[in-house]
């Protein structure tokens, strides 16, 4: 029996055998530090690890059925190694097994082989990671981006060495793990983070689906929070709409007919539409994204009033022609500022808003626009004498084709001045001659077969051209022209003024494409 003072000089014994025996052997690995196969392949040459002989765990898989297995040997998938085990052993496992094997180099002839103290049959890798799984999605562990990471690494490490498919769906799972957790702590305003995370999805080769949705969702972080400045500056929504073709496909690929339902869903919930779409539906709603940050753009300088609708409408249909209804809306804002500031239009103005009406199928609202226009200065020109009533006189007869109103007046302005050679002419482009003291309508002269004019030496005849008539009687002493409703109408007068003057008109009717005699009077 051992005495107490004994123990100090037995305990430094055994320490010393220990020593001993961890020369004489090697270290021993603890279970953390067992070799993967591609681990074992990577320390080649082996003959290092035969003197000292040093104890190796090394996990693997067996081979398929039918490999080189024989009574007292085996070998690992991916490795040339000889494993040497005692019979009895080697029947506790079996072909399909990823197994554990423990023991030591030693060196046969040439070549190095290992002797095998133990071995086992151990969890598959896919069992491994199923493990790994539970363990990190139990209640007890708070699993970091970082922790999936790492598992998502061993196992693709070991997909890729035996070319293991499923394997490589498992790493998926657990790289996407990482990527959601990290997803769900980023802030509504990091659209950086977003983007990182759309690059590591690339990085690792998961779904394209789930990258994009990333992309897409980070550019409408952005979007969000250029409309939120406090002083936005709208160049910078201008780069950001021309930079949305770089992220995403389809920007510029228009609609033939706009998709509003569509439109509609995806303006109230972007990102949540974004996700349940179709991979086709999904390069319909980037162009619906360029839409709305065009439209925003383009409607953020407008007027409230309409007066520069006809540029917005214009740029509206020049970047995004889907919105033609958006077009529309500004082009009648525009249509009823100018109408409610009529006095201030020129003509060329008060033209073109009588024609948009018209398009419009307005012909009503057109007619009382130009009357609005003419009597908002018809006083004024009144008072300019015999030069503003010939003036109002045209606009009468121009615009809303009024011959009575027009010939009022010219009547009245040549009763102040009958010298005035522009009235004269003005009348008998209307048809009127001066007989018994007034101006009265001519009788209509219905345009045919040319037939010469006995009254007219030169040969005149209803139906020529101006070139023709050119040629008969050369340059006209002077020359009036109206455009009315009907057509083009002018009137060429011969001789000199006070003299008896030989007066043709001209007509451009229907489908004429050129001017035509249409009637033949002398004057005085």
């Amino acid at each position: 029996m051992l005495k107490r003072s004994d123990m100090p000089k037995y305990r430094s014994l055994l320490v010393c055998l220990v020593v001993i025996a961890i020369e004489a052997f090697g270290r021993i690995v603890t279970a953390a530090d067992a070799w993967s196969v591609q681990t074992l392949n990577d320390n080649k040459p082996w003959d290092k690890y035969v003197d000292p002989p040093i104890r190796i765990r090394v996990e693997g898989r067996m081979g398929a059925q039918g490999s080189s297995q024989s009574g007292g040997s085996f070998r690992l998938l991916r490795c040339d190694l000889k494993f040497n085990v005692d019979s009895a052993k080697l029947r506790t496992i079996n072909a399909k097994h990823t197994v554990e094997v423990t023991g030591y180099f030693k060196k046969v002839g040439a070549r190095q082989e290992f002797e095998v103290e133990d071995v086992k049959a151990i969890r598959g890798y896919a069992e491994q990671f199923d493990s790994s799984v539970s363990e990190l999605t139990s209640k007890f562990k708070r699993a970091t981006p970082e922790d999936w990471t790492e598992l998502g690494d061993r196992v693709a490490k070991l997909s890729r060495f035996y070319d293991d498919a499923e394997l490589m769906k498992k790493a998926n799972t657990a790289y996407s793990k990482s990527i959601e957790i990290e997803y769900e702590s980023l802030k509504p305003t990091d659209a950086e983070g977003r983007f990182s995370l759309a690059k590591k999805v690339d990085h690792y080769k998961l779904s394209n689906r789930r990258q994009i949705e990333l992309v897409h969702e980070g550019l409408h972080v952005q979007w969000q929070t250029l409309r939120k400045s406090a002083s936005p500056d709208v160049s910078d929504w201008q780069k950001f709409a021309s930079s949305l073709s770089d992220h995403l496909t389809g920007t510029q690929d228009q609609f033939k007919n706009m998709p509003r339902d569509l439109q509609e869903a995806y303006e109230q919930d972007p990102v949540g539409a974004y996700r349940k779409a179709s991979d086709e539906l999904r390069v319909q709603l980037h162009r619906l994204f360029f839409i709305l940050v065009m439209r925003t753009r383009l409607l953020h300088d407008a007027s409230d009033d309409g007066r520069d609708g006809d540029m917005v409408a214009d740029r509206i249909e020049a970047t995004i022609p889907e919105e033609s209804t958006l077009a529309e809306k500004h082009r009648v804002l525009c249509m009823e500022y100018r109408l409610s500031n009529i006095d201030a239009l020129t003509r060329a103005e008060i033209e073109k808003l009588a024609s948009s009406y018209r398009d419009r199928k307005q012909d009503e609202t057109a007619k009382l626009a130009l009357l609005k226009w003419i009597r908002g200065h018809e006083l004024r020109l009144k008072g300019d004498g015999v030069i503003g009533m010939v003036q109002l006189a045209d606009e009468y007869f121009s615009l809303l084709n009024n011959e009575p109103v027009a010939v009022e007046y010219l009547s009245d302005a040549y009763k102040i001045d009958p010298t005035f050679e522009e009235i004269k002419t003005r009348l008998a482009a209307l048809g009127y001659q001066w007989r018994n003291g007034r101006w009265l309508k001519s009788a209509a002269e219905k345009p045919g077969v040319p037939t010469a004019v006995p009254q007219s030496p030169t040969k005149i005849a209803i139906g020529m051209t101006t070139k023709e008539l050119r040629n008969f009687m050369g340059q006209p002493g002077s020359l009036a022209r109206a455009i009315t409703a009907k057509g083009v109408t002018e009137v060429w007068s011969f001789g000199p003024p006070g003299s008896s003057r030989l007066v043709v008109r001209l007509e451009q009717k229907g489908r004429d494409q050129e001017l035509k005699v249409s009637a033949i009077t002398n004057a005085r």
